[in-house]
């Protein structure tokens, strides 16, 4: 009875064990997996919404996921925090579409993914740094390069890619060379080589080919990726990719990006962030010098506030940025409202005014890297050059143009018709007392005997309703100064 019930447990164990084997693919397939799309240029909206997918993800459970990549690159903050998701998703298998283009941040993405596949004509590598902006500038200096040659290195090591050509698509100062040794392949440096034929005899050691020669930076072909190792398979398109790996489009999860990480990816765009920023230096300058406040002024502060509002929900500004601009913007609006000319109040405001962009635009106040300080200094520089060109622009050609001919007065005043000049010699108006009917900062009008005048005070701010004196004339400026007997 013993050896009855012993096998009949041995029964039940193996057919416990085979149905465990036959459902496990089964189970497997009931599961949903995730396409995650990296498109455009790598910035921190792009990296909010990853975060946002990787936290979506991994309390669906999904069984792997396919990262997308088509992009020219962009940030490497943001290409960093986009590959701390990644690797947060572990033990989830994660697996590179390369469908176009993966330079620069792109191929950090790339090697962060166990596995990487790649579309006939796409390409990888390219990621020497460059300030990204208007015109994009490269980064030379030792400090950053080799900085980022071991982010692309780690990364490769932690994914098991081959770490040599990682650096190699950071470093042009490095040479890589593709050698075979008795049937094997191997990917090594010229003093590697040197050092094989060393151990292994010249005849042992054959060159298929120089990978990529110093001073050239390195980028792989479809076709060159496969061949050294870098890329599993080459496939035609997604759906591929999908039979390869056994998944079916009906589990098929791809979120898309939300209106509002989309406002926000478009208002820190480089060009963007300078657009705004010359629309609020017009628009302070412009109220500055025209008396009261108008639609100068506000559509000023509101690009402002679009610049800063999009600069903190990536990340970028926090409180204090957002402290300084408001006390900068308190400032100015006491210069032009309260406090006299254009003084202390008013300079104060400008520079709290550029500390607090020049902060919103870099990551690390404390410690930062040139590329984001190169950025930084580009996005300023371009807003003040664009500010100051369209100012000379309305100075010298907006007078002439059709439009302005359009809004200007075009009737005569004739002597003819019953209108008179005012007579504008010193010995006539000199010595006159009239009325400030606007305040003047330091321009406004006045009355002198139901005669309404443009004046000008000597620097001094003048309220409204107060008597001044002329006291010279200086061509059509008719200058005053206030009446002290007033």
């Amino acid at each position: 009875m013993k050896n009855f019930f012993r096998r009949f447990q041995s029964f039940l164990n193996l057919f416990y064990l085979i149905f465990a084997i036959l459902t496990i693919p089964l189970n497997a397939e009931q599961k949903k997996f995730l396409v995650l799309p990296i498109k455009g240029v790598i910035d921190l909206g792009l990296s909010g919404f990853v975060k946002r997918v990787v936290k979506e993800a991994k309390k669906e459970n999904v069984s792997s996921v396919i990262v997308e990549i088509d992009t020219f690159g962009g940030r490497v903050d943001a290409a960093g925090e986009i590959v701390r998701a990644l690797e947060e998703l572990k033990p989830i298998p994660t697996r590179a579409l390369i469908s176009g283009e993966a330079w620069s941040a792109g191929a950090l993405i790339s090697l962060a993914c166990e596995e990487i596949y790649i579309t006939p004509g796409s390409s990888i590598g390219s990621a020497e740094p460059r300030a990204v902006g208007i015109g994009e500038e490269e980064v030379k200096d030792e400090k950053t390069i080799s900085a980022l040659r071991a982010k692309f290195k780690a990364t490769a090591e932690a994914n098991q890619h081959n770490p040599k050509l990682a650096e190699a698509f950071v470093d042009k100062d490095i040479e890589l060379k593709l050698v075979k040794i008795e049937k094997e392949k191997f990917i090594l440096t010229p003093e590697e080589v040197e050092e094989k034929i060393k151990e292994w005899g010249e005849e042992k050691v054959k060159i298929i080919k120089t990978i990529t020669e110093k001073g050239k930076l390195l980028n792989l072909t479809a076709e060159e990726a496969k061949e050294l190792g870098l890329v599993k398979e080459i496939v035609s398109q997604r759906e591929e990719l999908l039979k390869l790996l056994n998944l079916k489009e009906d589990k098929l999860i791809e979120p898309k990006p939300t209106w509002s990480e989309n406002l926000v990816r478009f208002l820190t765009h480089p060009l963007v962030s300078s657009l705004l920023l010359t629309l609020g230096f017009l628009g302070i300058i412009f109220e500055i010098k025209i008396p009261g406040w108008g639609i100068a002024g506000t559509l000023g502060i509101i690009s402002l506030a679009l610049f800063f509002w999009g600069h903190y929900l990536v990340g970028l500004a926090n409180w204090t940025e957002i402290i300084l601009f408001i006390l900068a913007l308190i400032l100015i609006f006491l210069e032009l409202f309260v406090i006299p000319g254009f003084g202390i109040a008013g300079i104060s405001g400008g520079v709290l005014l550029l500390i607090s962009i020049f902060l919103a635009l870099v990551k690390h106040p404390l410690h930062i890297p040139r590329m984001e300080l190169l950025q930084a200094f580009q996005v300023v520089v371009y807003s003040f050059f664009a500010t100051l060109v369209i100012i000379i622009v309305s100075i010298n050609f907006l007078p002439r143009s059709e439009v302005w001919k359009k809004i200007i007065l075009k009737q005569k005043e004739a002597r003819e018709e019953g209108y008179v000049t005012i007579d504008l010699t010193p010995e006539n108006l000199i010595g006159k007392i009239g009325k400030t009917i606007t305040p003047l900062r330091p321009a406004g009008k006045a009355n002198f005997s139901g005669k309404i005048l443009d004046v000008l005070s000597e620097g001094e701010f003048i309220d409204k309703d107060r008597e001044i004196k002329i006291v010279n004339i200086e061509g059509n400026k008719i200058i005053v100064k206030l009446e002290k007997n007033a």
